[in-house]
């Protein structure tokens, strides 16, 4: 039992189930590194650039509480006079905060630059890095994102919440928007004029293009302190082993079924049963090998029943001819020598009826034991074909008997088992018209027309009644054959007028 269950596991199913989780496992494993590989450096660059756009607004937002607590003076351009302005990127400062620069003049650029904007309560712009795009006294709606305008819509002090990347007239970027106000005041921002209320810092943002190591990038995903990405990964892996042996049972169901039927039915023929027959399942390759499979048992069914018929041709022939040779060195002999003693005796009393009597009967007993020889003796086709063999047989009459046979043979190709019942029925009508008919003259013809072979054998012996019973077998054998063959038989005789049968049997 335990051999057997080793064997199922390591068979076919086994196999089928562990490729199937190695090639998912090996396709989840590559698309991951894909993923990894593509998306973690977008992904830490917008975590780390969305923490230093954090920090921007935070020391923006104390900055400008500290520096002009009564309001903003007007002109006031916020940033760094000496960084360049560089549109579509965002430069770090060695403080963890973005570097702004100062663009006092006008931009014309159609990319986002890194920005900070003071916004006073009612949303109007109090002063900016860039007043050519955020003009003061102007309200800051249509330049900011749309949850940053909402957040000053509603007064927000806190917790103001933020979707990075955002959408604005400039393209992607990353924001963040600080209340400001005076230290420790929890109130919301006050309405006096110039006072700053909200500071809102930008900075350009672009997904990135670069493949990193996937290893790499999985260590930078871990520093990132996301463990629910980690864990999805790591859960998805090993959900592949169970997926994997449900896709590979109900995917291999079938196939093995299929094939362990074709291991039964090859132990079966192993085990000699050539009748085993196998439906055809599919149009694959199994169902190919199935239909192969059951026309390889018929072939090998038909060659057995051939070898086996041949089998008994060749021991019925083999001995018949063992009796022909027994009867002739034994039986022919004696009657050969008694014959020869009544001769004797008739020689020296002409007149000694019993001698003649007996010099009578045993020429007739050699006469009719010469006829079963020529009956007994073995025929064959020997690959000659049928005319050959037929005109064999009438002369062994001839030579043996001194019968006068009239052959007329066409030469025809017909399959081997019509050959030989051919064979057999000439046998057998010419043994029956010199042995019951006392037949001096033969005539055997043969002939192909009309799909079918025909074979006639006549007589000028004493004929016979064909409806009266007969005691010997002869016809009985010769309808059988022909009857076996999808023939007919034709008997033409009657009392002192010979006797004519006639076989037609149909051919390919």
């Amino acid at each position: 039992m335990l051999d057997r269950a080793r064997r199922r596991a390591w068979g076919l199913s086994g196999r089928l189930i562990a490729s199937y989780i190695l090639v998912t496992l090996v396709v989840v494993v590559l698309v991951e590194a894909l993923v990894l590989g593509f998306q973690v450096p977008s992904l830490v660059n917008g975590v780390q650039g969305q923490a230093q756009v954090d920090a921007t607004a935070q020391s923006y937002a104390q900055q400008l509480s500290q520096r002009y607590p009564g309001g903003v003076p007007a002109g006031t351009v916020l940033g760094d006079p000496g960084q360049p302005a560089q549109p579509g990127l965002a430069r770090p400062a060695a403080d963890g905060t973005l570097a702004v620069p100062a663009i006092t003049g006008p931009f014309h650029s159609g990319q986002a630059v890194t920005a900070v904007v003071a916004i006073a309560a009612d949303g109007t712009v109090l002063a900016s890095s860039a007043p050519s795009v955020y003009p003061p006294g102007r309200p800051a709606a249509s330049e900011l994102p749309a949850l940053a305008t909402q957040a000053i819509a509603a007064g927000a002090t806190h917790g103001i919440i933020k979707v990075p990347p955002a959408s604005t007239p400039y393209g992607s970027v990353l924001w963040a928007m600080e209340p400001a106000g005076p230290a420790g005041a929890g109130q919301p921002p006050a309405s006096a004029p110039g006072r700053v209320a909200y500071v809102y810092v930008q900075a350009p943002w672009s997904p990135s293009p670069a493949f990193i190591n996937p290893i790499l990038a999985l260590d930078e995903l871990g520093q990132l302190g996301d463990a629910g990405q980690l864990y999805t990964l790591y859960a998805l892996l090993f959900a592949i082993v169970p997926v994997g042996v449900l896709f590979g049972l109900l995917a291999s169901r079938r196939l093995v079924r299929r094939v362990r039927r074709l291991e039964q039915a090859t132990l079966a023929v192993a085990d000699g049963d050539y009748t085993v027959t196998l439906p055809v399942s599919g149009r694959d390759e199994v169902g190919r090998l199935e239909a192969n499979f059951t026309a390889m048992t018929g072939q090998l069914g038909s060659a057995l029943a051939a070898e086996r018929q041949r089998a008994t041709a060749d021991a019925r022939a083999a001995e018949r001819a063992r009796l022909a040779r027994e009867i002739h060195d034994a039986i022919s002999q004696h009657l050969f020598a008694l014959r020869m003693i009544a001769a004797g005796m008739v020689r020296a009393d002409p007149g000694h009826q019993p001698a003649l009597a007996i010099e009578r009967i045993s020429e007739e007993a050699l006469r009719d034991m010469a006829a079963l020889l020529a009956e007994l003796r073995p025929a064959g086709l020997d690959g000659a074909g049928l005319a050959p063999a037929l005109a064999e047989i009438c002369a062994a009459w001839h030579d043996r008997l001194g019968i006068t046979v009239d052959a007329s043979l066409d030469d025809v190709t017909v399959p081997a088992p019509v050959e030989h019942a051919l064979l057999r029925i000439t046998q057998e009508a010419c043994a029956n018209a010199v042995r019951h008919g006392h037949a001096r003259r033969l005539t055997v013809s043969m002939t192909r027309q009309d799909g079918h072979v025909e074979l006639a054998v006549r007589d000028t012996g004493t004929g016979f009644d064909p409806a009266a019973p007969h005691a010997g077998s002869g016809l009985a054998h010769i309808r059988d054959r022909v009857a076996n063959l999808g023939g007919t038989v034709a008997i033409d005789s009657a009392p002192g007028r010979g006797a004519a049968i006639t076989v037609r049997v149909p051919v390919p």
